[in-house]
């Protein structure tokens, strides 16, 4: 006879348990424990009584014949699907509101002028996270000195129906260069939208404001089917201003903590077309473009600068811009020798990055002078792609064949313009006469450190390519699941040089450094992989996979190269630079029943020749020839380095203890996130600084049974980021916080619906680490009379209590 709830919860109540008040792992313990015993207990419940009958019973013959394919399990390793459902009822409007819930993906911030940069998981970010749109690669990030910034945040949230976050190197169809990971975004179709109302046509419009920086998202949808024809279009237009922090400090300087004025506006379309032979045939031609620019009067930076001249204003214009064609086509049960389903893709892809910065200055030596710097930082992308699958059986194995190929070249650019206007004139101090240094009127070039216009590295193209198999294998009626597989990866770096690079070469040997020669890089590796899954009954999996990484030096970690005079550091290139290799482990016990579900992973990566940029000689210390400048380089760490740590994932299902509580759920996830050095045992170096605070978040959700309303209930608690974790020039460490968020959706009908929501209710002041993190690019940072933190840590604080409000309508 099956348990009664209340044995059920005595058993939970015995289950192991231990004061999160002390150490981290204990704390983890309890809650994987207590976890463990409750799904123990469904699956108890879950058991039906025993019913005594007949010895001798008779029954009707009844044959039947079907085919019951088991469905297909979860990929081993830790995946998240957040769906344009989630995302519209959490009102998601940028990448940073995307990962809201999700412990060990983070996303960092810079408040102060270039918004979010990309994101980071399992301690690590930037371009060692793979980030996709429908299966193409966006273009990666780029940053130099602090007036230049080309990141990765070019995707509209409206038009997304899914985003696929794999934690980890995944499978062996993503490349090896995803070694924190891999993010994908998925677009909707025109199917989408018509399934809706199950016509052939439909149109809709969604409104969306926010307080925090009063920002108003328009979006409108049509799409249709004739024949068999379908297309759709899509175009959102963003607005916005400057958003709101826990900054009081009102000043017109580098005190300056309130946000400085801003004006933000945006437009995506996605628009596509296909025609569809029949459900296993389907032809998709997609297109897509998008636009942005923000305009900023940076108060912040008013005052003297470490030129010891007096800013009088600096007004700054960011444009990023993308635009994507995407031809594919699916074939599906073709039943031959070969394959059953295909799908090939050709694609092109142009992005382009422009940021003008205007600084009004007044000097005693050169009088009112106006210095101008524009940046450009483009990619021209082109490539393919060909996914082949089989299924079979050999003897008592059933396989899931799985093969193919990607290949894409990208042609990189990168530039530095500017000028320098005398405005008034330069004049003698002691005679008010004007004289040569700067008379009015005159505009250079020269513009301290550089002689403009310069490239940072030479003209690139890069070319990456792979092949991969992956073989799915069932044993004992898949109750145990191999997922053997390897893939080739292969690199090639291809500078050349122009005119603007031999002249910053030139400049170099001119002021007794070595001439820049920039490097051409060519490898590849052979990656194996394997997964396992083994189902110990029909609740709970155990799940594993190994995996090994491969990641090229980018265009600016081998060849960047320029010296700043004024600021008295340089950056060297680095021609012996190597590609990155890891090693990576994870192992985990997920669940499913009628309590719940959950999963909990954890993993292990190590990494060789890991690569960032050092100070690789400090004059305090040395000389550095040749001119006893802080030197900077990329390197590859000689000290191994290694990043492990566990995640968690659960959801519980009130009404298994209450019937009455049907459509209620309890919601908890947590991540702890540790790395080291192997050979020093250090958790600070540099190369280990994207590694954020463990977080959990704790929620509450109830959705009506008829969909009709429903709401939800946040805590995210986040830990403090410990001095022993953070590298040496770390001049602030962020607090752990507390911040709770409510929304509710209503569904009026079928085509009207309403959300809103209430974020940091009780209107917490907090900072994120990894927004603090975005200052590690700048070397300006540590200069100037308000370097301290106490001046400018509360410019990185999060918006206090805000709301969002949306309205759909659809027809």
């Amino acid at each position: 006879m099956a348990p009664k709830p209340t044995d059920l919860l005595l058993t939970v109540h015995n289950c192991p348990e231990a004061a999160c008040s002390g150490h981290h792992p204990a704390c983890w313990r309890a809650l994987l424990g207590g976890l463990l015993c409750l799904l123990a207990g469904a699956a108890l419940a879950a058991e039906p009584e025993l019913v005594e009958l007949p010895e001798e019973l008779e029954l009707e013959t009844v044959k039947v014949k079907a085919q019951a394919d088991k469905p297909v399990a979860a990929p081993p390793g830790t995946q998240s699907t957040i769906d344009d459902k989630t995302m519209e009822q959490r009102m998601v409007r940028n990448i940073k509101d995307l990962i809201r819930y999700e412990p060990g993906v983070n996303v960092g911030n810079d408040p102060q002028r270039f918004g979010a940069s990309g994101f980071t998981i399992r301690g690590l970010g930037g371009n060692r996270v793979l980030m996709q749109i429908d299966g193409v690669r966006l273009p990666e990030a780029f940053r130099i000195g602090s007036f230049a910034s080309a990141n990765r945040n070019a995707v509209d949230m409206d038009a997304l129906k899914a985003v696929e976050i794999v934690r980890g190197s995944g499978s062996a169809y993503y490349g090896g260069d995803a070694m924190g990971g891999t993010v994908n975004f998925v677009t909707k179709d025109p199917r989408d939208y018509l399934n809706v109302f199950g016509k052939d046509y439909y149109t809709g419009l969604k409104l969306n404001y926010n307080t925090t920086d009063n920002g108003f998202v328009q979006t409108g949808t049509v799409a249709g089917a004739l024949d068999g024809w379908e297309a759709m279009a899509l175009f959102t237009h963003n607005q916005s201003n400057e958003t709101d922090n826990k900054g009081t400090a009102d000043f017109a300087d580098g005190r300056r903590t309130t946000p400085s004025p801003q004006e933000n506006g945006s437009y995506n379309l996605l628009a596509k077309l296909l025609y569809r032979f029949n459900d296993d045939n389907v032809l998709r031609l997609t297109g897509e473009w998008l636009d942005s620019r923000s305009d900023i009067d940076a108060l912040y930076l008013r005052g003297a600068d470490i030129s010891l001249r007096n800013v009088n204003s600096m007004l700054t214009t960011d444009t990023q811009s993308r635009w994507r064609l995407t031809l594919d086509h699916t074939l599906k049960h073709l039943d031959t020798p070969l394959f059953d389903d295909v799908l090939w893709k050709f694609y092109t892809q142009k992005s382009a990055t422009g940021q003008i910065t205007r600084q009004d200055r007044t000097a005693n030596v050169d009088g009112n002078t106006l210095t101008e710097r524009i940046f450009d930082f483009a990619n021209d992308d082109f490539g393919g792609e060909l996914k082949l699958g089989k299924n079979f059986v050999v003897g008592e194995t059933a396989h899931a064949l799985q093969y193919g190929g990607q290949i894409s070249k990208n042609a990189i650019t990168q530039q530095r313009d500017g000028s320098y206007t005398c405005v008034s004139g330069s004049v003698n101090p002691r005679t008010g006469r004007p004289n040569n240094i700067c008379p009015k009127g005159r505009i250079s070039k020269s513009v301290t450190p550089d002689e403009f216009p310069v490239r940072d590295f030479p003209l690139s193209t890069v070319t990456k390519a792979g092949a991969y198999l992956e073989d799915h294998i069932g044993l004992f009626d898949k109750r145990i699941e191999l997922i053997p597989g390897g893939r080739w990866e292969y690199f090639r770096l291809l500078p050349k040089p122009d005119y603007l690079f031999d002249k910053a070469s030139a400049a170099a040997v001119a002021e007794g450094a070595d001439p820049v020669i920039p490097m051409i890089i060519d490898a590849n590796a052979l990656l194996p992989r394997f997964g396992a899954l083994l189902h110990l009954n029909e609740i709970f999996t155990v799940h594993g996979q190994y995996a090994h990484g491969f990641r090229g030096p980018n265009f600016s970690e081998s060849n960047l190269g320029f010296t700043n005079i004024t600021g008295g550091y340089t950056n060297l290139p680095n021609y012996n630079i190597q590609p990155e290799t890891s090693v990576g482990a994870e192992v985990g016990l997920r669940g499913q029943g009628a309590a719940g579900q959950f999963d909990v992973t954890l993993f292990r990566n190590d990494y060789q020749q890991f690569i960032y940029n050092a100070v690789i000689c400090n004059p305090a210390g040395a000389a550095c020839p040749p001119l006893g400048f802080t030197t900077y380089q990329n390197v590859n760490s000689a000290d191994p380095i290694r990043i492990q740590g566990i995640e968690m994932k659960s959801r519980f299902y009130l009404d298994w203890l209450l019937p009455s509580l049907s459509g209620a759920s309890l919601l908890f996830s947590g991540s702890f996130t540790e790395g080291l050095n192997l050979k020093s045992q250090r958790s600070d170096d540099d190369a280990l600084r994207q590694i954020s605070p463990m977080k959990a978040v704790v929620g509450l959700r109830y959705d009506q049974s008829g969909g009709d309303w429903g709401t939800e209930l946040n805590l995210t608690l986040v830990g403090a980021k410990q001095a022993n974790t953070a590298p040496t020039d770390a001049l602030f460490l962020p607090s752990g916080y507390g911040v709770v968020d409510f929304n509710a959706y209503y569904n009026a009908n079928k085509h009207l619906s309403f959300n809103v929501g209430v974020f940091n209710l009780l209107d917490k002041k907090y900072i994120d680490w990894e927004d603090i993190n975005t200052r590690a690019g700048d070397p300006h940072t540590t200069l100037g009379n308000f370097a301290d933190a106490r001046y400018w840590a509360d410019r990185y604080s999060r918006p206090g209590r805000n709301l969002g409000v949306t309205v759909k309508l659809a027809f």
